[in-house]
């Protein structure tokens, strides 16, 4: 999917994710007030980090095995979120009945939720002993999404109950439509803004401009970069004639995108040529891998490469 077709699906499956979480809690929810806030966090850390993880797998092409470590690694660490963002902010809160400290909770249950979307590839890299570089990346700006997610969300959650308790009459504590919908809100920013995050601070991505469903990107943070029409390719180019299970590679070295290709009959081609050997990438070149085409961006970096352009 693209982009923005990535963020809108983040954003839409937070809110859901969040209405889930809402229903869950409050129907199973403890009375205590402390262990009621940690249960409720808990259960859309689990739920919003569940959703945002399938989303995550799915546009990076991920098998159905991965898909399920990749969705339990995010839901025992946004579960976990949740129980100490929830902790802290009502703990806090009943020694001082700041709100600031409800907010606090909030943003905490946030940022491990964006820590969630990032940590199963974080693990396996670090399990595998491949370079984590792109993963650690991509985890901190999950982070850094999710705590500006929810940050506002938290801020949407307060007001709209705020708001609908002025507009009634009523205590907000006692309208179960002002916490679904500031519950809605929260977790429609925390997935929104964990996706915008991702796609603006991106480094070097791929678009497909030909081939498969065309208007693909997908951000480049592995350290090999897989193209073919093989299941496990992380860009599928099933059916393309001319494309071989595994065609090419893009790997990260350093701070370079290197194209290789995979001793194909066809060959691969950059920016029309066939090329031989590890072949450096820069922004705007096209990539040919039989009747495909793809394209290959960055964002600007210091000229610093060992590997010539073919």
């Amino acid at each position: 999917m693209s982009f923005r077709l990535f963020v809108y699906y983040c954003g839409l499956c937070g809110a859901w994710a969040a209405f889930v979480g809402w229903i869950l809690a409050k129907g199973f929810a403890p009375e205590s007030a402390l262990l009621s806030a940690m249960f409720q966090a808990m259960t859309l850390g689990i739920v919003l980090s569940l959703a945002l993880s399938v989303v995550d797998g799915l546009w990076n092409g991920m098998t159905s095995g991965g898909l399920l470590a990749k969705a339990a690694v995010s839901v025992v660490i946004g579960g976990l979120g949740g129980l100490l963002g929830g902790f802290l902010g009502q703990a806090l809160y009943s020694l001082s009945y700041a709100t600031i400290f409800i907010i606090l909770g909030w943003t905490v249950t946030g940022l491990l939720i964006g820590v969630a979307v990032g940590g199963y590839d974080l693990l396996m890299r670090r399990l595998r002993q491949e370079s984590a570089r792109g993963a650690m990346k991509k985890t901190m700006h999950g982070a850094l999404g999710g705590t500006l997610g929810g940050l506002l969300g938290s801020l949407c959650f307060l007001g709209i109950r705020w708001a609908l308790s002025a507009i009634t009459g009523r205590p907000s504590d006692e309208m179960l439509s002002s916490s679904a919908v500031g519950f809605v809100a929260l977790g429609a920013c925390i997935g929104w803004l964990i996706a915008l995050a991702q796609v603006i601070l991106k480094e070097a991505w791929v678009r497909v401009e030909k081939g498969f469903r065309p208007g693909r990107e997908l951000i480049l943070t592995k350290p090999e970069t897989i193209i073919g029409r093989s299941e496990g390719c992380d860009i599928g180019l099933y059916g393309a004639a001319g494309v071989e299970k595994i065609h090419a590679r893009i790997i990260h070295s350093g701070n370079d995108y290197l194209l290789v290709d995979e001793q194909t009959a066809e060959g691969t081609y950059l920016n029309g040529q066939r090329i031989d050997g590890p072949t450096l990438l820069r922004a705007g070149d096209r990539i040919r891998v039989g009747d495909c085409e793809l394209l290959f961006e960055e964002r600007r970096k210091p000229a610093s490469s060992a590997v010539p352009q073919n």
